[in-house]
């Protein structure tokens, strides 16, 4: 067994890139072919190929996009199908292998711990025993949570083995920002004025998509402060500045988005008009957070004013934080660029936020990440726009949920054709696996170090 997990990361030929996007690839097959089976079906048919592809990669990419309504399509297998595979996609396939690798062999290579680094999305190789082991740790524990406390609710409603599994489904789907449920075919809509079920899930989504190492961070600094080790004030300034930056931006695009959604909303009938103010105001902070890559409703989204059809595409194109399970081009990487454009703007030579600079190589790779994913974006639309007949606003908002790995719709999804179900495959793939790595793991290694190691004389371009 050791053996075989130890080949799994012994691609000595694959860069640690290519390893993340086979490893996700892997899943998503082995998922299809689940998927396909007639044991998976409630009419025990052989499943449209194309259809369990899209669910597998949806599930797997933690998005949320269906062709069909979970719980009327898929027996209990079927559904447990899906549920593993959004739990593997959540935290990874590889980082999975790993714990396991650790379990029986109480180190991993060299080689396996640079693949982790660049899953986990970290900026150099730490101790990777410790930081597995509480990232499988904190998962369980904050499922087993939300489970406990949805289970209040789901058993009146369902009965108690219908009811347990049910809560153990959305709550798995909601801290891994996956955005499936098996209530029924309208989301979280039922439950939308319900704080026993719309508060853990909102409690779910933050904390997995806030990325492991703010977890960890906080922690280890809230250990010291109940021990009185430090005070208040030195527990704010102790915090790292990846910290500071992910709860500020979470925080503050939480806030502002709900209070657009609350005054945009707030006469619309076909949403939240009829609702009262308290009702208005928790439905307008969980359709907030469900937008950071989470994907549950709990309105209906096609009578949504447009003017809040598109804040919502902006900030699914954020989505969530660093190494946790959201997608979008991470809060991270918008703070970098709006410091430096300020700074730029204010002469400045630094970019400086929290008393700390940021360096030329994260503003540099931030400009990247954005860049690359609003061109994909871009093409993904414009693909859709030529093989679809139906409203631009409804194919920019399928293709931004299905990059950003949101999984909301305006309800167009399982109307799609072959194509641009393909397409929206394609994004939800490149999404959950990251752009950089994603174009990383196209790019020869070898290749890419010759092209380095070539210096040219510095050039003169006018811009702007």
């Amino acid at each position: 067994m050791v053996q075989y997990l130890h080949s799994f990361f012994g691609f000595k030929h694959l860069t640690p890139a290519q390893k993340i996007a086979a490893s996700f690839l892997l899943v998503i097959l082995l998922g299809t072919v689940l998927l396909m089976l007639p044991i998976s079906h409630r009419d025990h048919q052989m499943y449209s190929l194309i259809d369990a592809l899209f669910t597998a990669t949806s599930a797997t990419c933690v998005t949320g996009l269906v062709v069909n309504v979970t719980v009327q399509e898929f027996t209990i297998f079927g559904q447990a199908v899906i549920l593993l595979l959004i739990q593997i996609g959540g935290l990874g396939l590889m980082t999975l292998m790993a714990v396991f690798i650790l379990l029986l062999k109480s180190r991993l290579s060299m080689h396996e711990k640079m693949a982790m680094k660049e899953m986990l999305n970290q900026d150099q190789v730490f101790n990777m025993h410790r930081f597995l082991m509480d990232i499988l740790k904190y998962t369980l524990l904050f499922e087993g949570c939300g489970m406990v406390v949805l289970a209040l609710r789901f058993i009146p409603d369902f009965g108690i083995m219908r009811g347990l599994f049910k809560a153990l489904f959305v709550s798995v789907s909601a801290f891994c920002n996956a955005g499936f449920d098996n209530l029924g075919a309208v989301s979280l809509i039922d439950y939308v004025h319900d704080p026993l079920v719309i508060i853990p899930v909102m409690a779910l989504i933050v904390l997995g998509g806030l990325g492991f190492a703010v977890w960890f961070d906080l922690r280890d600094k809230i250990k010291l402060w109940l021990k009185r080790e430090i005070s208040l004030e030195k527990f704010r300034k102790s915090l790292s500045l990846h910290t500071k930056i992910v709860l500020f931006m979470t925080m503050e695009l939480i806030a502002v988005t709900a209070i657009f959604l609350f005054l945009l909303e707030f006469q619309n009938k076909g949403t939240i008009g009829s609702f009262q103010w308290w009702e208005k105001g928790l439905t307008s902070l969980f359709e907030s957070v469900t937008l950071r890559t989470a994907g549950f409703a709990s309105v209906n989204y096609a009578q949504l004013t447009m003017a809040s059809k598109f804040l919502m595409i902006l900030v699914m194109f954020v989505g969530g934080s660093p190494g946790g399970t959201a997608g979008g081009v991470k809060t991270t990487t918008l703070a970098v660029l709006v410091l430096f454009i300020i700074a730029n703007l204010r002469g400045h030579i630094h970019t400086v936020m929290f008393r700390r600079s940021i360096s030329r190589e994260i503003i540099v790779r931030a400009m990247s990440i954005f860049f690359i994913n609003l061109l994909t974006l871009i093409t993904g639309v414009f693909l859709l726009c030529i093989l679809e007949d139906k409203a631009f606003i409804d194919l920019l908002f399928e293709a931004t949920s299905a990059l950003a790995t949101v999984g909301l719709t305006l309800g167009i999804t399982s109307s799609l054709s072959l194509g641009g179900k393909i397409i929206i495959i394609l994004l939800m793939f490149v999404g959950r696996i990251g752009i950089t790595t994603f174009v990383m793991s196209l790019v020869s290694h070898h290749n890419l170090k010759q092209h380095n190691a070539v210096a040219y004389p510095n050039g003169t371009i006018i811009v702007g």
